[in-house]
């Protein structure tokens, strides 16, 4: 176990950075925060990924900035019902808060994950991040100065745009569109993309983030499809998880780049989800040639079960526990496929972005974790 810590202009205290090591598959594990002077906190849990294909169930969501009558309420209410379905992790798609540089609504939101991210048995929920334009100053914002998302999350890779896995089955590729597509920044990311995609394509789920919505209904954002879409049709990625409009929308299977204005069959073209009702104001909409379901006006957060025989299930749930929408996808599963070596360092990767807001709200360091239990 190693760790830092930090802090800058604006926080109310040092941001702890731990990283645990040598931590075993599919195991939960007990830690404590907390310090000589402050006091420790009481115990949390958290399990690792496993080694070995098996059933994934996990949430995405995003836009959880105040704006709204009823904040930050809206968003707590999305995070309660959210946890009683027992997720792995949550991708959070970004706009944590209205203003950046507003360490106040920062501090809430860390602390309103703290109490309302614990499932049924009692397990802290990991966070898989993506940055907002809500979350940076401008689009030609420097990560160092202009944000305090980066000072507060510790992120594998260069940290603006990143990789990990679940298990061997899936591979989340996490990307940072808040700037300008004249920097060097941007074709850099591209071409990382690229790469990432190439080293990718053994893996059975491949999904990319971004908070923008390059595919909704009050699109498309056509700049971004026209550096996105060719890469994301020929790697076969499954999913594209977007933000940034404030409503739930789902799209038909579409292979953008080859057949533009076609609707593919399931399995055929990539499906586009826009997530935008975790508590933020709520836009309205009206759907589009590609819009197979919404756009709906309502908080809520997406559902994915993943399961070790090829089946996908997604469901958009609402903060009374209704499915209102669900899309099914069966693919064929090879069973004489290897493990990639990068499986199983993911594991320490999310559940030290996991651990993060527990070291930074606490303004205090992580103990070793006190024990762990059988899988």
């Amino acid at each position: 176990m190693t760790g830092s810590h930090h802090t800058y202009s604006g926080a109310r205290g040092y941001i702890h950075d731990v990283e645990l090591t040598g931590l075993s598959p599919n195991t939960i594990y007990y830690f404590i925060c907390g310090g000589e002077n402050g006091g420790w906190s009481d115990e949390r849990s958290f399990r690792t990924a496993p080694e070995t294909s098996a059933d994934i169930r996990f949430v995405y969501g995003g836009d959880s900035r105040s704006g709204g009558s009823d904040w930050p309420e809206g968003r707590d209410n999305v995070s309660r019902a959210m946890a009683k379905f027992n997720p792995a992790f949550v991708i959070f798609n970004g706009d944590f808060v209205n203003e950046w540089n507003d360490q106040g609504e920062w501090d809430n939101w860390f602390a309103a994950a703290s109490m309302y991210w614990i499932d049924n048995n009692g397990l802290t929920i990991p966070i898989i991040p993506c940055i907002g334009n809500h979350d940076v100053r401008t689009s030609d914002y420097d990560p160092q100065t202009d944000t305090y998302y980066y000072q507060q999350f510790n992120l594998p890779d260069n940290e603006r745009w990143y990789a990990l896995s679940w298990g061997p089955d899936l591979r989340i590729m996490v990307l940072d569109f808040e700037m300008t597509a004249v920097s060097a920044a941007y074709r850099e990311q591209l071409d990382w993309l690229e790469n990432e995609l190439k080293a990718s394509k053994g893996y059975l789920w491949k999904i990319v983030v971004l908070h923008r919505d390059m595919v909704s209904s009050r699109g498309p954002d056509q700049s971004i499809l026209n550096d996105l879409v060719f890469l994301l049709d020929y790697y076969r990625v499954d999913l594209v998880l977007e933000s940034h409009f404030h409503v739930y929308e789902r799209s038909h299977p579409l292979d953008w780049s080859r057949a533009p204005g076609k609707i593919m069959s399931p399995g055929e073209g990539v499906v586009y989800i826009v997530s935008g009702g975790w508590g933020a104001p709520l836009y309205m909409g009206e759907p589009k040639w590609f819009t197979a379901f919404g756009p709906e006006a309502r908080y809520h957060f997406v559902l994915i079960d993943m399961f070790e025989n090829g089946m996908l299930n997604l469901k958009a749930i609402d903060v009374d526990g209704n499915v209102f929408d669900e899309y099914v996808l069966q693919k064929e599963v090879s069973k004489a496929a290897e493990v990639p070596i990068v499986a199983i360092s993911a594991v320490v990767i999310i559940v030290a972005i996991g651990a993060s807001f527990f070291i930074r709200w606490r303004k205090s360091r992580v103990r070793a974790p006190a024990r762990r239990s059988s899988r």
